[in-house]
Order: structure tokens, then C-alpha cells, then sequence
């Protein structure tokens, strides 16, 4: 093994899977921002579109054929070019499952083990961290099922029992294909608030790198006036913790949030005010167990 071989294995993957409809490109272009502060650091990020298609092309082929350890390296290789890289970030809410079948089996994303340990093994050498952010199922299923055009709502819902989906299911289905990955999970619903901690996470980095991109959810769903006064605010106070700047923004968005941009409109075949409700106590418990799980880092 050469020193070139040795070098693409020390990187470590991270893989940020999803779920769709969450951040919807979000992470990508918010580290993206700080693309050469990061890579000073030795981490990577880049468009997914450089990407995918090599990946994609090796995960398959590792199904009908043997892949070289040659090949594997070659295209880490063409990924981070001549870079010094300890860490690459690759990201795709396909790398759970295709969403058009995420309830096939009656089951959330049934196939997330088998698939991210699919892409695991195309990398087998590598360290390698999951990263999911959650979202209520609820709210969920309508933004994919009309993201998609291939099913009809029948054939998209199948037989699932929509009070019992779980994302605990997935998560320790993820946990059991890839013994010695480590998993981080958080909510949607809960971003605007920890995107900082989230791209800390995902980095490596933790509180130790302020981010250009932290308060980029926040701007998407509250007031152009809220958000000026919250920039201000916080320019002013550049000794704040990034828990007491989590805080700060928390109220902001108490007061100035838009109902327009967090206002969802849930309209499904069959479905009532009074499942929707009991979706989301569902899913708040679940996330509750998903907190103690043994091995999880879940932000919050």
C-alpha cells in the first residue's frame, strides 16, 4: 500500500443521509459558506452533483462484482483531489432509501440498514459517522408523496399503519448493518434553533468553528425585520456560547417567526385533524426513546 492508499483511508466519511424534506440542501450550501475555512481544517464538503454518480456506480457494482481496493481509493481520490482532507461530507436523502417507497412494507424507509450499510461497505476501510435529522411523520408524507410522480397515494401508502411509524425502527435498523458507526440524529422541527450544533457535529468541529451559515434556517421562516435585529444582536455579543446563541435566537423566533413559512397544510386521502394530532404524540414519544438509545447522539 502506498502513502497515497494510506492517506484516502484515513479519511473519515461522513454521511449525511437524509431524511428528505428535511433540510433540502440546506447543510450542503451552508458549509459551503466556509468551504476553504473548513478545508484548513482538513474538512470537506462539496455539491453533491460531483459526486454522486461515482458513488452510486461503485455501491452497485460491489453487488454483482468485487470492487478493488484500487478502485475504491481512485475515487476518494477524484473527490478530494490534491487536497489534504481528514474528514469528507457526503450528503443525499437517497442514501436512506428512494422516498417514493419510504413507507413500502408498511414501514419507514425499511430498507435505511441495508442501504447505508451498502454504502458502508463501498468504503470498508474508512471510518465512517451517519448523520439523520427526524421529521414528523405527519408532515412528512405529503411534501414526498408529492415529490414523487410514479405512485398513486394508494400505491405510495400501501398497508401502512400510520400510528405506527417509527423512526426508532430505522435508526436501530442503521445501527445493527454498521456495528461501530456512530450515529447522530436530531428533529426538523427543532433546526432553526441547533443548525449551528448540527453543522458543529457533522464537521467534527463542534463549538470550536463559527459558522457563516449558522443562522440560515433561522432567516428562512422569520421576519426580514426579526432577523436584521437577530444579526444585530448577535454581532454585538461575539463572546455569547453557542448554547446562550441558541437561546437568543429561540426568543427571537418567538416574537418574529412568520406564520407563512412554518404554517403546513396537511391534506391526504383519509386523513382527519384527530390522527395527524396522534401522529405527532407518537412521534414525540418515539423521539424520546430514540434520546436513550445506546450509541445515539441525538442534538437537541
Amino acid at each position: 500500500m502506498n502513502q497515497a492508499d494510506s492517506t484516502m483511508r484515513d479519511i473519515t466519511l461522513a454521511f449525511h443521509i437524509g431524511a428528505p424534506n428535511t433540510d433540502n440542501g440546506q447543510l450542503t450550501w451552508s458549509l459551503r459558506k466556509d468551504a476553504q475555512p473548513l478545508l484548513d481544517r482538513g474538512v470537506m464538503i462539496r455539491r453533491p452533483g460531483t459526486y454522486m454518480s461515482a458513488v452510486t456506480n461503485l455501491v452497485q457494482k460491489q453487488d454483482k462484482e468485487p470492487v478493488t481496493d484500487q478502485e475504491r481509493e481512485a475515487l476518494l481520490a477524484s473527490i478530494v483531489k490534491d487536497q489534504e482532507v481528514s474528514r469528507l461530507i457526503l450528503t443525499n436523502s437517497g442514501f436512506l432509501g428512494v422516498p417514493g417507497w419510504m413507507l413500502s412494507g408498511g414501514r419507514l424507509f425499511r430498507n435505511a440498514g441495508k442501504n447505508t450499510a451498502a454504502l458502508r461497505h463501498a468504503f470498508p476501510g474508512n471510518p465512517c459517522e451517519f448523520f439523520l435529522g427526524l421529521r414528523d411523520p405527519a408532515t412528512l408524507i405529503g411534501p414526498v408523496f408529492r415529490s414523487q410522480t410514479g405512485r398513486t397515494w394508494k400505491q405510495f401508502a400501501g398497508r401502512a399503519d400510520f400510528l405506527n411509524l417509527r423512526w426508532s425502527d430505522v435508526v436501530a435498523d442503521i445501527q445493527a448493518h454498521n456495528p461501530g458507526c456512530r450515529i447522530t440524529v436530531w428533529c426538523n422541527e427543532e433546526t432553526p434553533v441547533i443548525w449551528p450544533s448540527i453543522l458543529g457535529h457533522v464537521t467534527g468541529l463542534g463549538d470550536s468553528f463559527r459558522f457563516s451559515g449558522g443562522l440560515d434556517i433561522t432567516r428562512g421562516i422569520i421576519s426580514e425585520q426579526g432577523y436584521e435585529r437577530l444579526e444585530a444582536y448577535l454581532a454585538s455579543r461575539p463572546g455569547l456560547s453557542e448554547n446562550q446563541r441558541e437561546r437568543v435566537q429561540e426568543l427571537f423566533l418567538t416574537y418574529f417567526h412568520s406564520e407563512e413559512a412554518v404554517e403546513e397544510e396537511i391534506d391526504l386521502p383519509g386523513w382527519s385533524q384527530a390522527l395527524v394530532d396522534a401522529m405527532g404524540d407518537a412521534y414525540l414519544s418515539d423521539t424520546e426513546l430514540i434520546r436513550r438509545m445506546p450509541g445515539v447522539t441525538f442534538l437537541s
